[in-house]
């Protein structure tokens, strides 16, 4: 069973796809909303076409890709080493003295040019939907395209890794949207069965960290949050122990002046009638507990369920859903919370 990753893959030459519990269009309006939540990217005729999660998550990337580079290729200054026929920059001595010619000279300057770290990360997502056998002919010639305008900068090695480095200044916001959705195509992986059997290679997306990510953009938009405030992930800032051995990582936060003002928990799954499961109550409640938050949010994502507000001594659990299928699924969850905006 793929679990609560959905995408294609191939074997043994049978294309296999697994569909959303939502349909790819609200889909697709949802990875739009965490690209880019002011609405400026604009989906074309080949994401509207794209009958599979794969091909249409791919195409919505090209789309993205093919409007910044539209606004012209970022360019950035960068230090590089090199051996010219002539000085330019910073003689390094050392290197030149050891040589018995003349030329080249080692030196040491600034260039300022496309090879930078945002163009080598749409580099390398273009180059994974440019030689997936899984997405159409028609999303690989896309990528084909946009990635020979970037083919000449520097590959990297890991490039998912790279990607979280990316500090957004008002040179590069442009590239905001195509990177975010260059994320989502990077941490695509593997089919991986829920009993931790050997996964299955194709272009699959986590759907949990999907929603995660479209619930903290709403919300920060909503609240006039930066990603500084409310953050993507909170590794290795919180504990639930004085010891520093149980570590938490909650999916929403707000930590500002020195203390957390809000916490919450997203969870990909159909509320039940019979209220929030117990061990996502528990879970919450040790965010709580850490952080010395009185009101916290447990946030289901999936469908319309019963809300509730469970108070356990002076701490309150506001157990909210939203129905990811209608088409005001953002305000529902705006509307939800307001009343815990920090």
């Amino acid at each position: 069973m793929p679990g609560a990753r959905v995408g294609g893959a191939i074997i043994d030459g049978l294309a296999v796809s697994v569909v959303p519990k939502i349909p790819i269009d609200r889909l697709l309006h949802l990875l739009s909303e965490v690209a880019d939540p002011y609405g400026w990217l604009e989906p074309d005729e080949a994401v509207a076409a794209a009958a599979t999660v794969e091909d249409a998550v791919a195409a919505l990337f090209v789309r993205a890709c093919q409007q910044t580079f539209r606004r012209g290729l970022l360019r950035s200054y960068r230090r590089t080493r090199q051996d010219l026929a002539y000085v330019r920059g910073k003689i390094l001595i050392p290197q030149t003295v050891r040589r018995v010619a003349p030329v080249p000279v080692a030196v040491e300057s600034d260039v300022f040019d496309e090879d930078n770290l945002e163009n080598s990360i749409l580099r390398s997502a273009l180059q994974l939907v440019r030689t997936s056998p899984i997405v159409s002919d028609r999303t690989r010639v896309g990528a084909h395209r946009q990635w020979r305008e970037i083919r000449h900068v520097a590959q990297l090695r890991d490039p998912l890794e790279a990607s979280a480095r990316v500090v957004w200044t008002r040179q590069n916001m442009a590239y905001e949207q195509a990177i975010r959705l260059a994320r989502i195509i990077l941490a695509s992986g593997s089919i991986s069965p829920d009993d931790g059997a050997l996964g299955i290679p194709g272009f699959v997306l986590n759907m949990p960290q999907v929603i995660e990510q479209w619930v903290r953009t709403r919300l920060r938009r909503a609240w006039s949050l930066d990603n500084v405030a409310m953050r993507d992930s909170w590794k290795r800032q919180l504990w639930l122990d004085e010891g520093r051995r149980v570590e938490l990582q909650p999916d929403l936060g707000v930590y500002r002046g020195g203390g957390w003002l809000f916490i919450g928990d997203v969870k990909y799954k159909i509320l039940a009638s019979s209220g929030a499961r117990r061990d996502d109550v528990y879970q919450l409640n040790a965010y709580l507990t850490a952080t010395g938050v009185n009101d916290g949010a447990l946030v289901y994502a999936g469908n319309a369920g019963r809300d509730e507000t469970l108070i356990i001594g002076d701490r309150r659990i506001h157990v909210v859903s939203v129905d990811l299928s209608a088409p005001e699924a953002g305000i529902q969850l705006t509307t939800k919370l307001s009343h815990l905006r920090p």
